[in-house]
C-alpha cells in the first residue's frame, strides 16, 4: 500500500522528532517516558519504528545514550539509594549485560 493510499489519519511524524526522542533519552528517560513528554502513545512510536528507519536509528541510538546517562550516574554516585534505582533502571534498560542468568550466585 502506497502512502497516497493509506487510510485513516495522516502522520504527525517529522524528521525532527528522531532528534527529539533522542534528546529525551539520552538524558534517561525509557522509550514510554520520551513518547509522554513528546505528547504521543508509545504505540505511535512503534509504529514510526516500523514505518521509518531513520527514526528506528534514533531510538536505538537514544537507548544506548540511555545506558550511558544510567551507568554514568551509578558510577558518579556513593549514595546507595541511587546506586540501587540505577542498577534496577539499567536491568531494565540493557537486560542483556545487567540481569543476572542463572549460572551466576547473588553476590
Amino acid at each position: 500500500m502506497t502512502d497516497s493510499a493509506r487510510r485513516g489519519r495522516p502522520t504527525s511524524y517529522t524528521p525532527e522528532i528522531g532528534n527529539v526522542v533522542y534528546r529525551f533519552m539520552s538524558q534517561g528517560l525509557s522509550l514510554t517516558a520520551a513518547a509522554g513528554a513528546m505528547g504521543i502513545a508509545r504505540a505511535t512510536v512503534h509504529n514510526w519504528m516500523k514505518r521509518y528507519p531513520e527514526f528506528l536509528d534514533s531510538v536505538e541510538r537514544g537507548q544506548a545514550a540511555r545506558v550511558y546517562k544510567l551507568e554514568t550516574d551509578l558510577l558518579n554516585t556513593d549514595q546507595a539509594q541511587i546506586v540501587h534505582a540505577r542498577r534496577f533502571a539499567l536491568v531494565n534498560a540493557a537486560p542483556a549485560e545487567w540481569r543476572r542468568s542463572g549460572s551466576e550466585s547473588a553476590a
